[in-house]
């Protein structure tokens, strides 16, 4: 009995070493070091999960070098992926590594790295449901939905976006009316031709039936430019050209106008991801008349429930600078819902 438990006890001390054993270690310039499991890296950080601090995001800039037991996959700056078996610490900004299939130990420098373990390529995205019932002098009910699609390669990126809403009031002793009732869909392909500098084309298509708008085409191409691309926060602006196409209710021919498109996308996430701020605008300056414009604008906040459900509060708003007769210039939309991410 007493032998098994021996055993019993050299395995559990064996197992336990092999664990620590096969722990990452992450060492800073300052001396300090991290262990636990590199989980990735992009953007100039670098995702590390701790055992006993979680997950942790940190600057590459800050890593003096690092060591992985599991098979990793490397994608360097001038675009070589390595797949290697080992990752060993080496020299102050560099690491050793072992390539698997035979192949000598390489030395590469930790600034040369520009993603760790890459995901796979596929579509990501999210979809949010929002509605209000009121009930009292008056009652209102409101249901609407938006939906973002994104696939992202190393060479280029389609994204799409939607959303619609429906609101109907009635008043005490009045007839039920409808207040609103439209839709959007923005689809957008970008081809990078460097790595911050990408080209673009973009259709934008649109209905308010309370505003007698029937269509509103937005179809254009330009050139837009990555200053900031990182896990926790990116920043970007578009240049370009864009036909503008509306079709009115109560007006007899459509307005066509030659535009420029402006527009810039901002978000910052907080938390490790737990919290996540948005902005964007775009605008529409006419290039045959001075005094037509657009500008279509949105920004919120996203808090994490779960790993895949969130609440969303976002504010949209459209400006139409020669809107049909008796609709209004500004319309803006407060929007509160629940989401999924996918």
């Amino acid at each position: 009995m007493r032998s098994y438990r021996t055993l019993a006890a050299v395995a559990l001390f064996v197992s336990l070493c092999a664990g620590l054993a096969r722990a990452d270690v992450v060492v800073f310039k300052n001396g300090d070091r991290i262990t636990g499991t590199i989980v990735s890296a992009d953007g100039g950080k670098l995702v590390i999960k701790s055992t006993d601090a979680g997950q942790i995001t940190i600057d590459l800039k800050d890593v003096q070098t690092f060591a992985a037991d599991a098979p990793i996959a490397l994608v360097l700056k001038d675009g070589t992926i390595l797949k290697v078996t080992k990752v060993e610490v080496g020299e102050a900004g560099k690491i050793n590594v072992t390539p698997g299939k035979s192949l000598p130990p390489q030395v590469v420098s930790i600034d040369q790295i520009d993603k760790i373990n890459p995901p796979p390529v596929a579509w990501t995205g999210a979809i949010v449901a929002n509605g209000m019932l009121t009930q009292g002098s008056s009652s209102s009910d409101s249901v609407g939905f938006s939906m973002d699609l994104s696939r992202k390669t190393d060479m280029d990126k389609i994204g799409f976006d939607a959303n619609y809403q429906f609101t109907r009031t009635k008043a005490h002793g009045q007839p039920q009316t409808t207040t609103q009732d439209n839709w959007f869909g923005d689809a957008q392909y970008d081809l990078n031709i460097t790595k911050q500098f990408y080209g673009y084309a973009d259709t934008r298509v649109e209905k308010d039936r309370i505003n007698f708008l029937d269509l509103r085409l937005t179809p254009g191409v330009g050139v837009g430019y990555n200053w900031l691309s990182q896990p926790d926060m990116n920043f970007s602006t578009e240049a370009g050209a864009t036909w503008v196409y509306e079709k009115f209710t109560n007006v007899s021919n459509p307005r066509e106008d030659m535009s420029l498109r402006l527009s810039y996308h901002f978000d910052k996430s907080f938390d490790n991801g737990k919290f996540k701020l948005f902005h964007d605008l775009t605008y529409f300056p006419s290039l045959q008349h001075s005094s037509n414009y657009l500008l279509i604008a949105d920004a919120g906040g996203r808090m994490a429930l779960t790993e895949t459900m969130f609440t969303e509060l976002q504010v949209l708003v459209d400006y139409d600078s020669n809107p049909a007769p008796g609709a209004v210039r500004t319309n803006v939309k407060y929007l509160l819902g629940v989401g999924w991410t996918f």
